[in-house]
């Protein structure tokens, strides 16, 4: 059996790593770090979802993919209110950013205010992700502690209710 990551400790330590390779000026490390650190939350918000854990074979494109798919599917209405499609969709469009970046490495020059900027937008990206996670999950564990807590009724008693 497999020991469980603790993600808390994880996300902790990734954070002091990204705020560390900002400070330092490693822009393009802090925004890989970033992504993990998103890809990670959203993993943790699809394990709950779709109670598996969707394993290795999602990356961050896929993840938003599927917790889009999740908010349109209209079936998990905690998803919707507290992670809403405009997050899912900034994150999308900051990771094509940080990918046009990295193809452009090749060809040109980078300034250091475009990955200075890319890195900014991640931190600001990371810090709504995880606002909004803490609000899901928290939002999460009512929800469902409160419907086991309700003892079920049996279908003659719901009849006679």
């Amino acid at each position: 059996m497999k020991k469980q990551k603790n993600t808390r400790k994880t996300i902790k330590r990734l954070t002091s790593k990204a705020i560390l390779a900002f400070e330092n000026e490693f822009y393009l490390e802090t925004s890989w770090i970033i992504s993990t650190i998103i890809e990670i939350r959203l993993m943790n918000i699809l394990t709950r979802v779709e109670g598996k854990n969707p394993g290795t074979s999602y990356n961050l494109d896929r993840c938003i993919k599927r917790v889009k798919y999740h908010i349109f599917r209209g079936d998990q209405p905690i998803l919707s209110m507290e992670i809403g499609l405009l997050l899912p969709d900034a994150i999308r469009v900051w990771k094509n950013h940080r990918n046009k970046i990295l193809k452009d490495m090749n060809d040109k020059h980078i300034s250091v205010q475009r990955f200075a900027g890319l890195a900014q937008e991640g931190i600001v990206l990371m810090q709504d992700t995880n606002a909004s996670y803490k609000k899901f999950k928290s939002a999460w564990i009512k929800s469902h502690t409160h419907a086991a807590s309700q003892p079920e009724m049996k279908p003659e008693e719901h009849e006679q209710v």
